[in-house]
């Protein structure tokens, strides 16, 4: 009986192959890359929605107002809120003033009606998130927005507690509630206005000014007009970066949430992460108010709330259609 003999690959075909399956591999991981990115901002715009969803209950509960801690009311004409984390070479001070996780274990109180000004002034925003957390009606995973980089909150014993241990526990920012009733969250508000969205871009490290004049394609000042690529330095850095954001999930009054490939999507292409100023009333359109405001780390006023200045200095002169989302 004659044996067949089966001829096997010789190291030339081998070789080849291997080269075929690497060359295969390379052009499929780019794609399997951009699919994993893609299945997170799913689930970062369904923690957004979520978030929305529970605030609306909590407004139907709450004279339809959303979540806002306790705070001195009698300063906001004067030296405000400090919310805002001053930083040393881009690293948040762990016990600043305004710093997400500061007295954690004491609650802000509102003002009493004796004694004017004796109410909390240094109130971190992410306290109002927490509020949910401490109610139950919202846990803690669902802050964190699975391409940034964060970590879950471990802390036990929710209830005892009254904000987040760090602001690497939160990847999501707030209406800044600190400001007149009328630009705090709340039902009433405008349902084109964002009230909640990825973290902002300036918390970590804020630059000395939004260079939004040199920006633009032309080096001009960038407008709403120029490409979601103009616009990455000014994004969230939870998708894609810092300095390189794809863009946010916003979630808008009425409570859907969208991806957005800019800032500039609030009211009258409102900077969401920016508070509007009146720099621009005289030389420049006052849409440019809203495209190119002041981070609240560089704005001239005091521990700015949205809106202030926005039309003038006096009280009343504020846009109540301001978003300013931080941190």
């Amino acid at each position: 009986m004659i044996r067949k003999r089966f001829k096997g690959f010789t190291l030339i075909e081998l070789l080849v192959v291997i080269a075929i399956i690497a060359l295969l591999i390379s052009i499929l991981l780019p794609s399997l890359s951009r699919a994993r990115e893609l299945s997170k901002r799913l689930v970062c715009a369904a923690n957004v929605k979520g978030i929305g969803t529970t605030g609306k209950i909590y407004a139907n509960e709450n004279q339809e107002k959303w979540m806002t801690p306790g705070f001195a009311r009698s300063v906001l004409n004067a030296a405000g809120i400090d919310y805002l984390a001053a930083t040393t070479e881009g690293q948040p001070i762990p016990n600043n003033d305004g710093e997400v996780g500061k007295d954690r274990l004491f609650q802000s109180t509102t003002e009493p009606t004796s004694g004017l000004g004796q109410g909390s002034t240094s109130v971190s925003v992410t306290r109002s998130y927490w509020m949910l957390v401490r109610s139950g009606d919202i846990t803690v995973k669902q802050f964190i927005c699975p391409s940034s980089g964060d970590i879950e909150d471990d802390t036990e014993n929710l209830e005892l507690y009254y904000d987040f241990q760090s602001i690497r526990n939160i990847s999501y920012g707030y209406q800044v509630p600190f400001g007149p009733r009328d630009t705090q969250p709340r039902e009433g508000m405008d349902n084109r206005q964002i009230i909640a969205a990825d973290r902002g871009p300036y918390y970590f490290a804020p630059p000395p000014t939004p260079d939004f004049m040199t920006a633009g394609p032309t080096g001009g000042p960038i407008s709403s007009d120029d490409s979601p690529k103009d616009w990455r330095a000014f994004n969230s850095a939870n998708h894609g970066g810092g300095a390189n954001g794809e863009g946010q999930n916003g979630l808008y009054a009425d409570g859907h949430a969208n991806f957005v490939r800019t800032p500039a999507v609030g009211i009258d292409n409102d900077n969401i992460y920016t508070l509007m100023t009146d720099e621009w009333t005289v030389a420049q359109p006052v849409g440019k108010n809203r495209i190119h405001g002041d981070t609240p780390h560089v704005s001239a006023a005091v521990n700015p709330y949205p809106g202030q200045n926005a039309f003038g200095s006096a009280a009343n002169q504020y846009a109540s259609t301001d978003t300013l989302i931080y941190p």
